[in-house]
Parts: C-alpha cells; sequence; structure tokens
C-alpha cells in the first residue's frame, strides 16, 4: 500500500485530473522491488521481516511509504533467493517518473522467529538486525524499531516497467560482533541494481580443478577445511591485483588490489551432481573472477594473505555480461 505523506499533494492531483480536456496526465512508471542474495556457508537461514519501503524524489515532491506490513511484515529467507532468484516486495506500484532516493527497512530481531533471525550452525536461533537506523532523507517511517538500508545512489523511475533488485552479499555484510548478542547485516553490503541492465554468470567448477586445488592449497598453505567460493571484479585483471573482502579495513598503502564486486559460494547441485555458482543481478561490463578453495579463511573484516591462509587459485578473464543473458564461464583448469 502506498501512503503519499501530503493529503494537500493528493487533492492537487485529483483537481488536475478534472481539468479541461487540454490537460496532461502525469507520466507514471510501474516500480517493483526484490531482494536477492549471494549466499553463506555459516547460516542455514537468514530471515529478514521487511516493514517498509519510503521514496524520497529528488525533485522535492512528497515523499512515499510502501507498507509491506500489512497481514505482518513481509519476511524473506535471503538464503532462498540466491543468484538471478529473487523475493518480490513491490509489485507493480504506479509512480510519478523522476529520480528518487530509496530507503528499505527490516525490523530488529528479538531472539524469536518472529523477527528478523538468523539459523546459524553452531549457535542456533540469534537475533538479527540490520546495522543502520534513522530517516530516509529527512524523511521516517513508522516505526523505530527498524534498521534501515539507505541506497546512497538516486534511482530512475521511467515510463513503464521499472524492475529493481536489492542484492545482498552476506560474505561481506553478515557479521557476529564479538561480545554482542545476536548478528547484524552492513547497509553497505546491498547494492540496487536494474534488472533492464543487467545480465547473470554462471558455471561448472571442474572436478580437476577443485580436486588440485585442494591438493595444492594443502601442499602449499598446510590446510585441511576448505570453502570453495568465486570472486568476481569488475574489469580485466589476474590474481595480482584481486583482493580479498577487507570491508573498512582497507588494503596497505600503495597497495594494487581491489575488492570484489560479488562472490558466490560453489556448491554441490545434487540434480546433476555438478559444483556449480552463479552470480545474479550483474551490470553490463567486463568482469574477471577468481576461483579458490580457501574462502573460509578469508575474514570479511580485516586483509588476509597467504600468511593467514588465504589466496586464489586460478583467475578468469574477460568475462562479459549482457542485459537479459546469462554468461557461461566454467571453471576449467588453465594449463
Amino acid at each position: 500500500m502506498i501512503k503519499p505523506l501530503s493529503i494537500i499533494s493528493l487533492a492537487l492531483l485529483v483537481a488536475g485530473c478534472g481539468g479541461s480536456s487540454g490537460s496532461s496526465s502525469p507520466q507514471t512508471g510501474q516500480f517493483s522491488l526484490a531482494v536477492s542474495d549471494a549466499p553463506v556457508e555459516q547460516a542455514d537461514e537468514v530471515v529478514l521481516f521487511f516493514n517498509e519501503v519510503v521514496l524520497v524524489p529528488e525533485d522535492g515532491g512528497d515523499p512515499i511509504l510502501i507498507d509491506l506490513s500489512e497481514g505482518g511484515p513481509d519476511s524473506v529467507d535471503l538464503l532462498d533467493y540466491t543468484g538471478s532468484n529473487s523475493a518480490t516486495l513491490v509489485n507493480s506500484q504506479t509512480l510519478a517518473v523522476g529520480e528518487y532516493t530509496m530507503c528499505l527497512y527490516a525490523l530488529d530481531g528479538d531472539g524469536t522467529q518472529q523477527l528478523s533471525y538468523v539459523n546459524t550452525q553452531d549457535q542456533g536461533v540469534v537475533p538479527l538486525r540490520v546495522n543502520s537506523k534513522g530517516s530516509c532523507q529527512g524523511v521516517r517511517g513508522n516505526t523505530d524499531e527498524a534498521g534501515r538500508i539507505f541506497f546512497n545512489q538516486p534511482f530512475t523511475i521511467n515510463t513503464g516497467i521499472n524492475n529493481y533488485v536489492a542484492e545482498f552479499n552476506l560474505r561481506q555484510g553478515l557479521v557476529d560482533p564479538q561480545g554482542q548478542e545476536g548478528m547484524f547485516i552492513k547497509p553497505t553490503a546491498v547494492q540496487l541494481v536494474n534488472e533492464a541492465g543487467a545480465g547473470n554468470i554462471a558455471g561448472v567448477l571442474a572436478v580437476e580443478q577443485r580436486e588440485a586445488c585442494e591438493a595444492d592449497m594443502t601442499s602449499l598453505l598446510e590446510v585441511s577445511e576448505f570453502s570453495h567460493v568465486a570472486y568476481l571484479f569488475a574489469g580485466e585483471r589476474d590474481r595480482t591485483t584481486m583482493g580479498d573482502l577487507v570491508g573498512d579495513a582497507g588494503y596497505p598503502d600503495g597497495s594494487p588490489l581491489v575488492a570484489p564486486v560479488a562472490t558466490a559460494d560453489i556448491s554441490l547441485d545434487e540434480a546433476s551432481g555438478e559444483y556449480r555458482y552463479e552470480f545474479g543481478f550483474i551490470g553490463e561490463g567486463t568482469y574477471s573472477i577468481g576461483y579458490t578453495c580457501v574462502a573460509n579463511f578469508d575474514l570479511p573484516e580485516s586483509h588476509e594473505t597467504e600468511e593467514q591462509d588465504f589466496t586464489f587459485y586460478q583467475h578468469y578473464t574477460p568475462v562479459q555480461v549482457q542485459p537479459g543473458l546469462t554468461t557461461v564461464q566454467d571453471l576449467d583448469p588453465i594449463l
């Protein structure tokens, strides 16, 4: 349900619709919003209870609140919607064309499964919250017990269909703070993607590559536990400039490393018996993929190297993404 904050603006709109035949109706577009995720291994469920979307027009018009809580908040287990799969929160709402700033709100967890929570493999069910509070460009929502995902880049509503996806990167953004109850999601680990300009990347990890990585990492790093993950980087690059997840810590001064734009777990597809990965909702352009089998040693809030048992095993470049298409990039051995 859309709730304009100003009744005056609604009255003006109705008056305008009753004007002379020479008056023109305002241009509108259909707005839809979905959520998707890049999965993590340490959790069986990551459930957010979304309750509100706030849209603030850049032209100074009246803000709009979209209530997601009719009949109860809209709960989504992000782990059910990975790769190119998504869960719809807002479906074909009519908005005036123009530029908007958006905030998405999710209710804080309380340790039960009635509000946002994570079902962890070692702690069981723990409360989940988004680690940001406050208004959306000065516009407050309906509750203070909600975390704010603030998209700081305005987005455009054009005439026609406008489908957007809030893409979560839980490997980067799901944090278990020491000494605090529960877990939180960093709002900076969520990106807003326009489906009209997005494509997908998917592929299979060759058995030979998987086994070779584990054998070589056992010899080189003396590790015995493995996590196979594909890292996506913008542009053409090799392993010498591919960085790990570092969060706010950053890389050392003068480092040539760049941060990944997304990560994707490589998991067993029981139907085919193959190990597969997928990046969903990726913008058009040229990318590179870094493959590792020791992603379990890449901590999201610090910089790791071979000294901390993390490294990339192989890179694949260039990988071209085109809107509406899925690019196949298998992770095969490169001789």
